[in-house]
């Protein structure tokens, strides 16, 4: 809290002595909504001209929002829902369609296309978790496989980051929070000579977590900091190039979930038994919970756990790309080259129990397990695209291009436990060839046509290679049905699958203006999400034999195909400075991917499986931007579930009365995960002006109804409806160039989970000499917010 306090205060006299010079040079900050512009379809459109629903957040909202980590969009957006982005792999949603894979499911696409600066992001990577250097957020809503390609099958999140500009102009920002975050974040850019004009922006921060391991009197923690600086070279009236380079270093120590249900009366490993009489009859099976689990309640709302294993990750950015545009006439001639490599590091807690659980069950009379696994790895993609462009302003114009990535994954796991090993080296290759070209044409002066055709061709491999002895290459001895060694003509312990197919996806939209302002389209897509290994799956020494028809070892899973309908209207009023944007749509997955966790193991095995799903909703955004008054509003009414999956994994503990039967349950009609059915989401900022400064004061409010996080439908990972309120009040220059902001965001104080996961379940139950009963344990990943807390932030831009 000093430390607050003293920067708070400097910050005051900073905004109140800022230099009279630095009004010349003042970003314009328009006041027409009308004007919002959108790059993520590969070239600058007007949003309300565009027959695609969208969001687009500038950079003072986004600032103003204290969106720092990506999970902080699914305040402002309300049809995006990602499950957090701290110290794990990170699940996207769009409109009720997410992934649940975790950090292991190497190779499969999330199904929402991030991009920084209009290059994909790999999905295995961490680059676009911590939000820095960002000049513009992009949300595209609904499938986008015409320019979004083979990973867009939800929509696509692009990050626009500063350039190099024709002036000289830069900013600083930092900020502070009584609960020990701090970050900060300074931009330069302009001319360097004549034709040569360059960027620079340098961030770094510490985000604490609520989060605390009570063993190690540990809290839970990430950093990061990273430079990108651009240079761009006008050659000439028709030739520029760009040339980017990006690195970024993020750290974090500390468990992100905690236990928040576990079984009353349930142990941990309960079919093990821990205590006998004096004729040697189990009295006792497993751990209890107050050994395994000591010093808090499992409870929904607990942010503590017990554990002396060392949590930390690490992962190091290093990226850089290439730019070329021609001007030739009315056409443009542009090739994007880009290159990226990640550095990965993970280590984690099994089943985070407070004591080494297997030295107890075994009494130490077998090898030492210490509760640990780590994960390491490196991640490389290479991205090349040509494409050609016409004048939009023609009445007929077109955009083609050819875009080529290979992406690989190259990840080592370590998990030394004798009764479970995991030593084995996993590696997801991925090879994209695509041409596409989508066609606008304006029929009459109302009327205008869109209409665009791709072409994706895949290569996807998965080899894996597993060990007993990883330094050494010795061979893990797989138990095939109780054998010490695999039957002939049974798989070996290491392969290498290959696969590749091809897909032609499109869409087509109608566009009617009836005014000026006015616009109403509707359109039709056709997406599809590559085939895909599940990498995850792995043959352990306590998993059954794989079958010759077993779909995991032999064959990828199937594509996704999608049809996609979409009903839009945009409008412009009040002389421009409204904005009132709606969109209804019905999206039908065929091949649905879905993602579920077979907790009848004892360490939960990912099960990736077709099925039928479909998406259906209402969307609204509202914004106003006049003289002082910043609002906006935006909602979203979403119905997703499975249409269509029979023989689906129960829920840990599901009964046969609770629909599982055989061990299988049918999930037809069923909601998705992470799919809330109404979110709405509302930002307001007035500022008032005085003599010396102006007083700017702001608020957030995000609310949204309640949601399963499991697609099994795990009535423990169900996350309660909740609102969010965060409110500020600024002190601003009168140039509007320096600002000390003080804010306070979940002024409520009010507990949630941006994740639940139920993969550890399996080890979990009640034993007696009668018989054995499952049980349930869910972990959640509190949110950033999900405490109150305060801050100040201090900007200057110049």
């Amino acid at each position: 809290m000093r430390k607050l306090l003293l920067l708070s205060s400097a910050s005051v006299v900073a905004v109140l002595a800022t230099p009279a010079f630095a009004e010349d040079a003042a970003p314009t900050t328009g006041n027409d909504t009308a004007e919002i512009i959108v790059t993520a379809q590969k070239r600058t459109e007007k949003l309300q001209d565009i027959p695609v629903a969208a969001a687009v957040l500038s950079n003072k909202l986004v600032e103003q929002a204290h969106v720092t980590d990506l999970s902080d969009i699914n305040r402002v957006v309300p049809s995006v829902e990602i499950k957090g982005t701290f110290n794990g792999r990170v699940p996207y949603g769009l409109r009720g369609i997410s992934t649940n894979a975790n950090e292991g499911a190497i190779g499969l696409t999330s199904g929402v296309n991030i991009q920084i600066d209009g290059v994909p992001v790999p999905a295995d990577s961490f680059a676009a978790n911590n939000v820095a250097d960002v000049a513009q957020l992009e949300v595209l809503k609904g499938p986008q496989a015409t320019l979004g390609g083979r990973t867009a099958s939800a929509g696509v999140i692009n990050f626009v980051t500063n350039g190099p500009t024709e002036d000289f102009r830069g900013h600083l920002n930092g900020s502070i929070t009584d609960d020990g975050e701090y970050r900060g974040e300074a931009a330069i850019s302009g001319p360097i000579a004549q034709g040569v004009q360059f960027s620079l922006t340098a961030f770094g921060g510490h985000t604490p977590y609520p989060v605390k391991n009570l063993t190690r009197d540990e809290k839970s923690a990430a950093e990061n900091w990273g430079l990108r600086g651009k240079l761009k070279f006008e050659l000439g009236e028709n030739f520029d190039a760009t040339v980017m380079g990006h690195y970024a270093l993020a750290t974090s120590r500390g468990e992100n979930f905690t236990p928040q249900y576990f079984t009353l009366g349930a142990t941990l490993f309960p079919f093990i038994p821990s205590a006998f009489d004096e004729h040697g009859v189990p009295t006792a099976f497993g751990i209890p919970q107050d050994v395994a689990f000591p010093g808090y309640a499992i409870k929904f709302g607990n942010t503590k756990y017990a554990s002396p294993v060392e949590m930390r990750s690490r992962y190091e950015d290093a990226d850089g790309s290439l730019q070329l545009n021609y001007h030739l006439g009315d056409l443009t001639l542009s090739s994007l080259t880009s290159y990226f490599e990640e550095k990965q590091y993970q280590s984690q807690d099994v089943f985070m129990s407070n004591v080494y659980f297997f030295d107890v069950l075994t009494g130490g009379h077998a090898p030492h397990f210490g509760n640990f696994q780590e994960a390491s790895g490196k991640v490389k993609q290479t991205t090349q695209e040509f494409k050609i462009a016409s004048n939009p302003a023609n009445p007929v114009n077109f955009l083609a291009g050819a875009f080529y990535s290979d992406t690989k994954v190259d990840q080592l796991v370590a998990r030394n436990w004798v009764a479970n090993a995991q030593n084995k080296r996993n590696i997801s290759t991925t090879e994209n060839i695509a041409v596409y070209a989508r066609v606008t044409a304006r029929l009459a002066d109302k009327v205008t046509v869109v209409g665009g055709l791709r072409y994706n061709h895949d290569k996807i491999g998965w080899n894996v290679s597993q060990f007993f002895d990883p330094a050494n290459g010795v061979f893990q001895g797989c138990l095939f049905n109780g054998q010490a060694s695999p039957p002939t003509g049974a798989f070996p312990c290491q392969w290498d699958l290959h696969d590749k197919s091809d897909a032609v996806v499109g869409d087509v939209a109608l566009q009617f203006r009836p005014s000026p302002d006015t616009m109403v389209y509707a359109s039709y897509t056709r997406g599809y999400k590559p085939k895909a290994f599940n990498t995850v799956h792995d043959f352990n020494s306590l998993q059954s034999a794989p079958a010759a028809t077993d779909k995991p070892f032999t064959k990828a899973t199937d594509q996704e195909h999608i049809n996609s309908f979409e009903l839009g209207f945009k409008s412009s009023l009040l002389d421009r400075h409204l904005t009132f944007n709606a969109a209804a749509f019905y999206t039908k997955y065929n091949g649905y991917q879905a993602q579920l966790f077979d907790t009848s193991q004892v360490v939960g095995v990912l099960v990736l499986a077709n099925a039928g799903a479909r998406t259906a909703g209402v969307e609204a955004d509202l914004n106003y931007v006049k003289g002082n008054t910043r609002a906006m509003i935006s909602a979203a009414y979403i119905d997703a579930k499975f249409e269509k999956f029979a023989g689906a994994t129960c829920w840990p503990g599901q009964t046969a009365a609770q629909g599982c039967v055989g061990g299988v349950q049918d999930l037809s009609g069923k909601p998705l995960p992470a799919s809330p059915k109404f979110k709405i989401s509302a930002n307001v900022a007035q500022t008032v002006p005085f003599d010396a400064f102006n007083v700017v004061l702001g608020g957030n409010v995000s609310a949204r109804s309640g949601a399963l996080l499991q697609g099994n439908q795990n009535p423990e990972t169900r996350q309660p409806g909740f609102a969010l309120v965060d409110l500020s009040v600024g002190i601003q220059s009168k140039d509007e160039r320096a600002e000390v902001t003080f804010f306070v965001n979940n002024l409520t104080d009010h507990f949630y989970l941006t994740n639940a996961e139920d993969f550890f379940a399996g080890a979990t139950g009640t034993a007696t000499l009668a018989g054995f009963t499952p049980g349930n344990y869910v972990i959640g990943q509190p949110a950033r917010d999900s405490h109150r807390y305060f801050g100040a932030r201090v900007s200057y831009r110049f």
